[in-house]
């Protein structure tokens, strides 16, 4: 079928009434950074998929909703899911490439669109028609004038919804609908599963290929241990490992930190500390360089850029001084 010709035009589209508009904020979250019924009555163009993150296939959903949001005189959203569908369906939890209290703040700084909704999936949507998801929800719910979607995407019941399926029913209510192909880098799908196995490999060059962008845990500085400051006379900020986060192996990575606008290099290690026993959940510990203050309470963005080794006991303090300093080379190194 033909990207994006289900109406005879734009305009046509941009022309219609919207569908009388229901929220139930029980159910949907409408995130935009603002009063979340601010705007429906334009016509909403929807990018729709399971955005666990953003990879390249999640911009190219994302540009082509822009792209007629701007033809159409509306707004651009994606629509996704709070959970993955699969932790529901089969019972089992898929990691994420973005931290869940961030997806947001990601999906809009990478995508540029202007709304991002989240719809609860449980037990009642799992068994909702594809039909009706497309009608009475994405249309008759969000005022979609516009909807795009990937070539493989599947939604409603048993996933029995696809590409072909909404381009009719699209058709049928008279609102435009692009289906995109997939998007492919070096002859290879672009997806958040192939993404997760090279994170689960170490391989950070590889997953921020297939991403557009580095592999970035965020999260607020904590207070730690002090070993770092105190025994090792490196110090390092403190951050929780997200659960719910794809997670590389436990090790050294060369590492890019953003915060307060600022941009630092860092060696970074992953993991629970073995030469210092302490029992603790995994953390992410970046030593920034050439950095002097205090970022206690900070919100701070880590680029995972490169992993230099596995995280290792070693036998004294001494000898740890001394694969750090190696660590703080191989980093320098790596971004000069």
């Amino acid at each position: 079928m033909p990207q994006g010709r289900v109406t005879d035009a734009a305009e046509a589209v941009a022309g219609q009434s919207p569908v009388p508009f229901r929220f139930s904020m029980l159910t949907y979250q409408i995130i935009q950074g603002g009063d979340p019924m601010q705007g429906y009555e334009k016509p909403r163009v929807i990018a729709l998929g399971y955005f666990d993150g953003v990879h390249r296939g999640h911009q190219a959903l994302m540009e082509k909703a822009v792209e007629r949001a701007k033809q159409i005189g509306g707004t651009s959203a994606v629509f996704t899911f709070d959970v993955h569908p699969d932790s529901v369906v089969l019972g089992r939890q898929v990691p994420l490439l973005t931290a869940n209290a961030y997806r947001r703040e990601e999906i809009k700084k990478l995508g540029g669109v202007d709304e991002v909704i989240f719809g609860h999936f449980d037990e009642k949507m799992q068994h909702m028609d594809w039909r009706d998801f497309i009608h009475k929800m994405l249309i008759g719910q969000f005022g979609a004038r516009w909807i795009i979607s990937g070539r493989n995407n599947r939604f409603g019941y048993k996933g029995q919804g696809n590409a072909d399926g909404m381009a009719v029913e699209c058709e049928k209510a008279g609102i435009g609908y692009d289906c995109i192909d997939d998007v492919l880098v070096d002859g290879i799908v672009v997806s958040s599963t192939y993404i997760r196995q090279l994170i689960s490999q170490g391989d950070m060059e590889g997953a921020a290929h297939f991403l557009g962008h580095p592999y970035t845990v965020t999260g607020v500085v904590e207070h730690g241990r002090k070993v770092g400051t105190s025994v090792l006379k490196v110090p390092t900020v403190n951050l929780r490992l997200p659960a719910e986060m794809a997670l590389p192996p436990y090790g050294v990575y060369a590492a890019r930190v953003l915060v307060d606008g600022q941009s630092y290099i860092a060696a970074t290690n992953i993991g629970v500390k073995p030469t210092f026993v302490d029992g603790g959940a995994p953390t992410i510990e970046p030593h920034l360089l050439d950095f002097a203050g205090d970022l206690y309470g900070k919100l701070i963005h880590v680029e995972l850029h490169k992993f230099l080794r596995p995280e290792r006991q070693f036998e004294s303090v001494e000898a740890l001084r001394a694969a750090i300093a190696e660590n703080v080379q191989q980093t320098r190194d790596f971004f000069s």
